[in-house]
């Protein structure tokens, strides 16, 4: 396995002339395009574009003696330090960094039964801690139409079919007010259960 490692000032095209099988992308801020050439011939592959660090990729069979690429290209897309490693697949990058942190997501909830008009009102106050979020019509004719970022109406609101919810959950979790708006005069079937 061979690393490099190049600095640029500006978007450019990058050669480099190294056989090989296997491709990994280890470092770049602003991701970057790659062509695989074989003896001078562009590779069926094509062009892989806007690669973030941590892509691999393994071209032909492992087995076989000879490279799948001869020459490999690289776009950077502007000011940026790349570095890759290329190999025969023998051999390949599974290197992690960073901090993990693991956080207890279960906790308590509050439920509630709510009448939603066929005129926006508040369903869900602001919450800013709010990790658990859970919306369910439970009327039998009318629809809701809920909005995050401004009063609902039924042309702007996200619609819940009778018998149908919305959900979110800590993977995101919007905490902002929602408002509601119904299409019958009153849906007294409506819960709301956060977290």
């Amino acid at each position: 396995m061979q690393t490099f490692t190049q600095t640029v000032a500006g978007a450019q095209t990058l050669t480099f002339n190294v056989p090989g099988k296997y491709f990994v992308l280890l470092a770049s801020q602003l991701g970057v395009n790659i062509r695989f050439y074989r003896n001078g011939k562009r590779l069926e592959l094509g062009e892989i574009q806007a690669l973030l660090p941590g892509v691999e990729a393994v071209l032909g069979d492992l087995k076989d003696a000879e490279p799948s690429f001869t020459q490999v290209q690289i776009d950077a897309l502007g000011a940026d330090t790349i570095s890759f490693g290329i190999g025969n697949g023998q051999v390949r990058y599974n290197r992690s960094q960073g901090n993990v942190a693991i956080t207890n997501l279960n906790g308590a909830v509050t439920q509630s039964q709510n009448t939603v008009a066929n005129t926006a009102g508040t369903l869900v106050a602001a919450n800013a801690t709010r990790r658990y979020l859970l919306i369910q019509n439970k009327d039998g004719t009318g629809n809701v139409f809920i909005n995050f970022t401004t009063t609902a109406t039924v042309a702007n609101g996200i619609k819940i079919a009778p018998g149908g919810s919305f959900m979110a959950d800590s993977s995101f979790c919007p905490n902002n007010v929602i408002s509601a708006i119904g299409d019958i005069a009153s849906n007294a079937n409506v819960i709301v259960v956060t977290g």
